[in-house]
């Protein structure tokens, strides 16, 4: 399976003109009883799906797999990630820093029944912070539960909107 991409580059940066890139790996964790497992903020009152930025030299599995441990204790095997979408954003002046940034976010679709398990998880300061929680959400609630989210969060992230896009493109492929 590759990744299917979507590109979003409405200033029209050319790649020669990003000073720096920014790249993430999230996960679509799904078990056997068509629950996905999301993470969420009490603090800005938020789902997402779990991941984050990758550190130096680190591939995309190998983020994924650490973020993953980090932020709900599971282990996942290498076997079962699967490709699944990309979206890049060419930045002009990202938030104000004068330099141009290229935000990548890979999306992968898990397989796993491992449970979440706090006592094995890594939370940076920030999520400690946040108050980050894993919460199971059936598959079928998730696509109203992340509408829901969009209307009632405290940031408006863009985040948010691609939650919904992957949401709904994921549902076109799954066969539970």
């Amino acid at each position: 399976m590759k990744f299917i991409e979507k590109i979003y580059n409405y200033d029209n940066i050319t790649p020669d003109e990003i000073d720096e890139v920014t790249t993430r790996a999230r996960a679509i964790l799904i078990n056997s009883n068509d629950e996905v497992l999301m993470c969420y903020s009490n603090g800005l009152q938020h789902y997402e799906f779990p991941g984050g930025h990758l550190e130096n030299n680190e591939t995309l599995e190998e983020g994924l797999k650490r973020e993953i441990k980090e932020e709900t204790g599971i282990t996942i095997d290498e076997k079962r990630i699967n490709p699944f979408y990309v979206i890049k954003y060419y930045c002009k002046n990202y938030h104000g820093s004068g330099k141009n940034r290229l935000v990548e976010i890979y999306y992968y679709i898990v397989y796993c029944d491992s449970k979440y398990d706090d006592s094995k998880k890594n939370l940076d300061t920030n999520e400690i912070i946040q108050n980050y929680e894993c919460r199971y959400i059936s598959i079928c609630d998730l696509k109203n539960i992340l509408i829901e989210n969009k209307k009632t969060t405290k940031e408006n992230n863009s985040a948010l909107d691609d939650m919904i896009i992957i949401w709904n493109e994921f549902l076109k492929i799954y066969k539970g």
